[in-house]
């Protein structure tokens, strides 16, 4: 097999300072970018209506008008799915304006009366209408936010057992700026943070540890060696 790395004898050390400048510059601009656009949540966790609706055939259905007579209907923002070609599902994660954000019906005649207006009265079906409940509330959120708080704390004290304080130091500030990266990056392609995602996010997480543990035990073994070699 072509080995592409074969000879590889790359400074990283020598380009340090250089790294460090353009973390901070990424982190502060993805920071920033957060900000000014927050991340968008699923309808997994902010809880919504379902709409599914088979048009006859014959029908073409733009995806666009469809859209725009939702937002025209109070239902900005929501998501439709095809499957196959003629059966569709809206999913609308904000009810009419005025009412409950729990309020099937209401929600569901604002769809009828948008694709009436778009599709032609007659010319679709409605196959079901369903509340979505938030699998993740309130609570839940704030209970991870703090798991994940404390994990870098077990993180910190179990490489510092294993190894030097320092290197958990490192360990830690390693893992939250991938964390970081990584969010501020879904938040600037807007991507939609389902449950997917967080699970995705988690799995970075859990490879950023890994590798980062055993980077440490190569350091710790060319410490030791060194000093023997002294």
């Amino acid at each position: 097999m072509t080995r592409i790395f074969g000879h590889a004898n790359y400074d990283f050390i020598g380009y340090r300072r250089k790294a460090f400048i353009v973390t901070i510059l990424l982190v502060v601009v993805g920071l920033v970018n957060l900000a000014i656009r927050p991340i968008s949540y699923s309808i997994e966790f902010t809880g919504g209506t379902q709409v599914g609706f088979r048009v006859d055939q014959g029908v073409v259905v733009n995806v666009g008008a469809v859209r725009a007579g939702l937002d025209a209907a109070g239902l900005p923002g929501a998501d439709i799915i095809s499957y196959g070609t003629n059966e569709y599902e809206i999913t609308a994660r904000t009810a009419v304006a005025g009412s409950d954000a729990d309020n099937t019906a209401a929600t569901s005649k604002a769809v009828s009366g948008a694709l009436d207006n778009v599709l032609g009265a007659g010319k679709w079906t409605r196959t079901h209408a369903e509340l979505v409940g938030p699998k993740v509330g309130g609570e839940l959120r704030s209970k991870a936010f703090l798991a994940v708080f404390l994990s870098f704390f077990a993180v910190l004290a179990y490489l510092a057992y294993r190894f030097e304080w320092r290197f958990g130091v490192a360990a830690v500030l390693a893992t939250a700026h991938d964390i970081i990266l990584t969010i501020c990056f879904i938040s600037i392609i807007r991507m939609e943070v389902s449950l997917v995602v967080v699970a995705a996010v988690l799995s970075m997480v859990g490879y950023s540890l890994n590798d980062t543990i055993i980077i440490f035990d190569r350091v710790r073994e060319n410490l030791h060696k060194h000093r023997r070699d002294e």
